[in-house]
Order: C-alpha cells, then sequence, then structure tokens
C-alpha cells in the first residue's frame, strides 16, 4: 500500500486525503501557503496522481503556472514539483499542470522506479545539507568553522571564516539563508567559497588583504521544520531590532560588533535567493553606496559571463523605516558599505557557478576600489 509521511529534517505536510492508491490530495500546513516536502513509500511501479491547492493567486507563479493569454490554447505546465529517490538527486514529473477546473490547484503525476521517493515544491538546500558541505571544507587550510550559539530549537550555528592570511586587517562579512524558503542562495554560497578556497590570481591577492566571515544560514530552525520564511517568527529578516533578540540574531549582531573594532569592514552583505528554479538566472542587487557600482557594472560584456545577468536599484529612504539587517548597520555604525542579492538559477550547478563568478567579481572590486 502507497504511505506518505513527513517525518523527516524540512517535511512540511498537512492533511493527506487519499481518493485511491494512485490518487491524493496533498494538504498543505497552515504556516506555508505553497510550501511542501513529503516521501512516498510503497510506490514502484505504479503511476501516482497528487492534487495541491495553494492558499492565494499571487502563488501561482510560485508554482511555476503559465496562464496563457489565449483561451483556446492554454499553456498550464508547472515547472515544480520536484522528486528524488535519494534526497540528494531531484527531476521534474513526469506530468505537472495547473488544474482548469479548480482555482488555484495543480496536478502532478509520475511513474515511480523506486519504492521510496521524496517530493518536494522545490530542490530543498536542508541544515543537513550544509552540515555535510561543512564537513567536506574544514580541513582546508584556510577554513576554519566555529559555533556562534545555539538557535532558538537548540541547533548549532556555524559560522565559516575563510583566511589565508589571517594577520589581514580588512574584512568582507556575509549572512546567508534568512528565509527558509530560498534554498537557491546556499547552492550560491556553495559556489562562493569553492572559489575562494581555490584562490589563484585576483582571489589569492583579495585573500591576501581581507579575512572573510560567513554565516551560511540564518533561519535554521525553519529550515528544518520545512516552513517558509521564519517559521514561527514570520519573515526573520525582519527581526533585527526585535528585543529581545532571538539568539541567532543576537550572536550575528555580536560578531558584527567585533568585526568593527577589530578589522576594516569594507563589505556586508546578505545572498537571498529564489524559492524555485528554472528562472532567469537574474541576481537583484541592493546596493547602499552610490560607490559599489563598481561591484557589479551594469555593462559587465556579455563574453565575460553568459550566465550573468545583473541589475542594480539605488538606495531607498525606506529602508530606514525596515527592521531588517541593513537598518541596525545603519542606526548603530552608520554603515552603508552593504549589499543584498537574491540568486536565481536553472539548476544547483549553475547557482553555483553564479556564486563563483561572484567570488571574482567581489576580488576584482576590493582590489580596484
Amino acid at each position: 500500500m502507497v504511505t506518505i509521511d513527513g517525518e523527516f529534517e524540512n517535511a512540511s505536510l498537512g492533511l493527506v486525503t487519499r481518493y485511491s492508491d494512485t490518487w491524493f490530495q496533498i494538504g498543505l500546513r497552515p504556516d506555508t501557503a505553497y510550501w511542501t516536502h513529503f516521501r512516498v513509500r510503497g510506490c514502484r511501479g505504479k503511476e501516482i496522481t497528487f492534487t495541491l491547492t495553494y492558499t492565494e493567486r499571487m502563488h501561482t507563479n510560485r508554482w511555476g503556472t503559465v496562464e496563457s493569454t489565449n483561451p483556446e490554447r492554454p499553456d498550464d505546465r508547472c515547472r515544480n514539483p520536484y522528486l528524488s529517490y535519494d534526497g540528494h538527486t531531484w527531476q521534474h514529473f513526469d506530468h505537472a499542470r495547473r488544474y482548469v477546473t479548480v482555482p488555484h490547484t495543480v496536478c502532478f503525476r509520475h511513474r515511480f522506479e523506486e519504492d521510496e521517493a521524496f517530493v518536494c515544491y522545490t530542490i530543498p538546500y536542508t541544515y543537513g545539507d550544509l552540515n555535510r558541505f561543512i564537513d567536506g571544507i574544514r580541513d582546508h587550510p584556510w577554513i576554519t568553522i566555529e559555533t556562534l550559539a545555539q538557535t532558538t530549537d537548540g541547533h548549532d550555528l556555524p559560522m565559516i571564516s575563510v583566511a589565508k592570511n589571517r594577520e589581514a586587517t580588512e574584512l568582507i562579512g556575509l549572512i546567508c539563508r534568512e528565509d527558509s524558503d530560498e534554498p537557491t542562495s546556499n547552492f550560491a554560497l556553495e559556489g562562493l567559497i569553492g572559489r575562494l578556497m581555490e584562490g589563484g590570481g585576483e582571489i589569492e591577492a583579495l585573500l591576501d588583504r581581507c579575512q572573510f566571515r560567513i554565516v551560511p544560514m540564518v533561519a535554521i530552525d525553519a529550515v528544518v521544520m520545512g516552513s517558509p520564511y521564519g517559521g514561527p517568527w514570520d519573515v526573520m529578516a525582519r527581526r533585527w531590532l526585535d528585543d529581545p533578540t532571538l539568539p541567532e540574531i543576537a550572536a550575528i549582531k555580536d560578531q558584527v560588533r567585533g568585526w568593527m573594532g577589530s578589522h576594516r569592514v569594507r563589505l556586508l552583505g546578505k545572498l537571498h535567493g529564489g524559492q524555485t528554479f528554472d528562472n532567469p538566472p537574474v541576481w537583484d542587487f541592493r546596493v547602499f553606496d552610490h560607490a559599489l557600482r563598481k561591484l557589479i557594472p551594469k555593462d559587465l560584456p556579455a563574453e565575460l559571463d553568459p550566465i550573468w545577468n545583473p541589475f542594480l536599484r539605488d538606495a531607498v529612504p525606506w529602508v530606514r523605516e525596515l527592521t531588517i539587517f541593513e537598518t541596525h548597520l545603519q542606526q548603530e555604525y552608520d554603515f552603508w558599505n552593504f549589499f543584498s542579492t537574491h540568486t536565481n538559477g536553472k539548476d544547483p550547478d549553475n547557482l553555483k557557478a553564479q556564486g563563483r563568478r561572484f567570488a571574482d567579481l567581489l576580488a576584482r572590486f576590493v582590489l580596484g576600489a
């Protein structure tokens, strides 16, 4: 008999309705609105249909549906969800479309080749994935791994330091994955760190001058529980001025205070991402210092990097009214050398390539500034 469960890290599953042994309605948890991640067992050799209803019309785009303007030739295909037999290698479903007769509903169907499969709204990047990545780099001579604090739910909050020259007085700080439902950012971060570890050329010259401090996953608890954004803390990116402060954010703020006192902080930034893949490869840069236009030039020659399509937005006055990381830096330190990115790509390898390219551009900016 086919069974469906959500008893694993990053799972997100509401009420499941069994119409038959090959047709299931997948319910969403109230905190998710559109996100799901579940396991199917007893499915080998069976073609199984799943239907799912998301809560708002806005999530039509997040499910990757295309609403055709021609009613006689509608295009109701979905790029989501994905399936995996091992939790690491992911593929599309045989069939995935938006329902025509039921509002805000998608249908996905597949003939399964193995007896157990994972189904996720997108290709996930879990806390377990992060720990495996950290284990793979911790022996590199330029890498130091430390635990900054315990999260609210008791998970280790890691920080990755990249320091070829441990006497370097300049510093670049990055935080990543403030929102649980943006896994593309962690794949890009893997590429960035991998490029720094390779060294050579401008990267090595950068590391002679600068140390990196990277918090690779802020919303760890939300990632573990499979909740978008910040889980019970809603949008975790808006929690920087809370009193009392969440332990994760308090630990990062303590680090920033130390950096400001011990180094010349060249840049601070955060890596956000997309909720799904198969999007145009665009990085959305919010830059809070006009001098940083040199970081990602608008007219980057296409032949330098065909996968890179950056665009810039100027600083906006309302950032001072928010309660985000930028606001804290401006109010506490009057610090403006800050950027924020959103990463999108067609697959994890594409995102890692973008991260590698970003490392090269950081080197070019710092060395030329």
